[in-house]
């Protein structure tokens, strides 16, 4: 039993669950050693289908691209911007009244926040040129001048945010409400 698993054995192993085809030393590494990858049959590498007809066209309508053009998991700022960055600010608003400020009766912290403002410096643009889209991770302004895209710090609400674009200062300001993990909860 102990002579069972000697190297000649295992050798011999290898060699029925994997039979040479010719008399070259390629399977072992170039000095006989064997490794528990070169047992049992090889596998060929599968090439993926790129043919010309596995391509889909873009839908029509307002959109440049289909999604699915895209390949999964791949982030949408791989996509070459030449527009500037315009200047921007993000700051956290905290919604407190008199019985917070004097007696501390909501319970609220320095680090409980309400809702996140995002001002955004849009020199020389008009609000009519404002493209916005703002989902719940993230916020993107795109003018003819300007592109920004930005992730935001925490989830919000974005069917509830509000945007307002200050003419004097040529400054669009968004509101948007923080995702709240319990919202039962005042």
């Amino acid at each position: 039993m102990a002579g069972m698993f000697d190297v000649g054995a295992i050798s011999k192993l290898e060699e029925m669950l994997n039979p040479k085809e010719d008399d070259s030393d390629s399977d072992t590494g170039g000095d006989g050693i064997f490794n528990p990858g070169q047992i049992g049959a090889k596998k060929p590498h599968k090439i993926p289908d790129v043919t010309p007809t596995t391509v889909k066209k873009a839908a029509t309508g307002k959109d440049i691209w289909d999604t699915e053009f895209l390949p999964e998991g791949a982030p949408a700022e791989n996509i070459e911007e030449h527009r500037e960055q315009p200047e921007y600010d993000v700051r956290f608003k905290q919604n407190v009244g008199t019985e917070d400020v004097f007696l501390g009766m909501s319970g609220k912290t320095e680090a409980s926040n309400d809702e996140i403002v995002v001002t955004i410096d849009l020199p020389g643009t008009k609000s009519s040129d404002i493209d916005l889209n703002v989902t719940d991770e993230k916020v993107e302004c795109m003018t003819p001048v300007y592109a920004l895209r930005l992730h935001l710090p925490k989830p919000v609400v974005s069917a509830q945010g509000g945007a307002q674009w200050v003419t004097d200062k040529h400054q669009l300001r968004l509101t948007l409400p923080l995702k709240k993990e319990f919202d039962f909860l005042p």
